[in-house]
């Protein structure tokens, strides 16, 4: 871990507010997996050269040897982690899918910056490096302080101090101040950041589906289980491999979770078609859920209506395009086939579904 010279270094924390209510709240699972992604998207956007000194749960900390950046250049390296993260959270709550508190409560997240400039040193213990000293202390203590605002960039009087350019570029900022026990008065400067957020632009995908729509199918199931519980059980693509009649494996090409415009296949007996999820809707009282291959050749709907808190009516209605063609391969070699496999497949749902506990929602 490269320090500099003089034993000063600059400690840049990107914190993510209301991590802690977010996991207490949601699924474990699915809050792991969208925090990771955000604090990869941090360390991807650091431009100032910036070290990541540890991964601490809901923040980075950075750190960098020598002279702080000008405050331009702090608010430019705000600015953009700030607008990637944002872009994130969007672009999940616009395809997401499901329903669980982590992927509901994930816009709810906000990100805050503490930059300090101190004294600090780099202490060995087996394989990890750890800096310790007054400066690390001050940058983890400001995460806790009396501003009433979520989203800021904050860089305290040591900092604006050694920084170049310091007179310039604080125009926008407020003066601030907290004191700590042991630490005493802690002065700085702070610069709201919800201004960047007009800059979020986060496109809606173009419509997946199939032109002129025949249904050809259609299986119904009572399922002694809440709606709630079947639909992330039926969203759950690995899952898969516990209901579906015949299943080998599923492919997942990108490996994320379940969203609009996730492929997957579910392999049975080598002929199985690439399937897009391509659209979704949920009210208090139904959900549903569509995946149509990615020919556009055919297309199957999976409707949810709640007919009791504990029971759940579901409808698999399959549709072929409206191509006499298409229909009429379907009708002659596909049909038996496929309702046979649907039949067993929502039986198995069913059985797994009515063991688990209601409410389930983990994936």
């Amino acid at each position: 871990m490269a320090q500099a010279a003089d034993g000063k270094v600059l400690f840049f924390i990107p914190d993510i507010s209301g991590f802690t209510k977010f996991v207490a709240e949601t699924e474990i699972k699915h809050s792991r997996h969208i925090i990771q992604e955000l604090l990869e998207g941090l360390i991807e956007a650091n431009s100032l050269g910036l070290q990541v000194s540890e991964i601490e749960g809901d923040a980075i900390l950075f750190c960098r040897p020598g002279a702080p950046p000008s405050p331009g250049e702090f608010i430019e390296q705000a600015r953009r982690m700030f607008v990637g993260f944002h872009t994130y959270l969007k672009r999940l709550e616009l395809h997401r899918i499901c329903q669980c508190g982590a992927c509901a409560g994930a816009s709810g997240l906000s990100l805050k910056f503490v930059a300090h400039f101190g004294a600090a040193s780099a202490m060995q213990v087996r394989d990890h490096s750890k800096f310790v000293g007054t400066a690390v202390i001050v940058a983890h203590r400001l995460l806790k302080n009396s501003l009433q605002q979520r989203e800021y960039l904050l860089l305290t009087r040591d900092l604006l101090g050694a920084s170049p350019a310091a007179a310039g570029g604080l125009e926008a900022f407020a003066d601030g101040a907290d004191s700590y026990d042991e630490l005493g008065k802690v002065e700085y400067k702070v610069l709201p950041l919800a201004k960047y957020r007009e800059e979020v632009k986060v496109e809606p995908s173009a419509p997946f589906a199939l032109r002129n729509p025949q249904k050809a199918m259609e299986l119904s199931r009572r399922i002694e289980a809440p709606m709630e519980a079947v639909y992330q059980t039926l969203i759950d693509l690995p899952g898969r491999m516990r209901w579906i009649d015949g299943i080998r494996k599923v492919e997942l090409p990108d490996g994320q979770p379940n969203h609009v415009g996730t492929r997957h296949r579910c392999v049975r007996d080598g002929g199985d078609p690439e399937l897009v999820t391509s659209d979704v809707k949920v009210t208090e009282s139904t959900m549903e859920i569509w995946e149509t291959d990615v020919k556009k050749l055919a297309a199957c709907r999976y409707l949810l209506q709640r007919s009791a808190p504990e029971a759940t009516e579901l409808r698999v209605e399959f549709f072929v395009r409206g191509n006499f063609i298409v229909k009429l391969v379907f009708r002659l070699l596909l049909e038996k086939k496929l309702r046979k496999g649907f039949e067993k497949s929502l039986a198995n749902l069913a059985a797994l579904c009515e063991e688990k506990a209601p409410g389930t929602f983990n994936q």
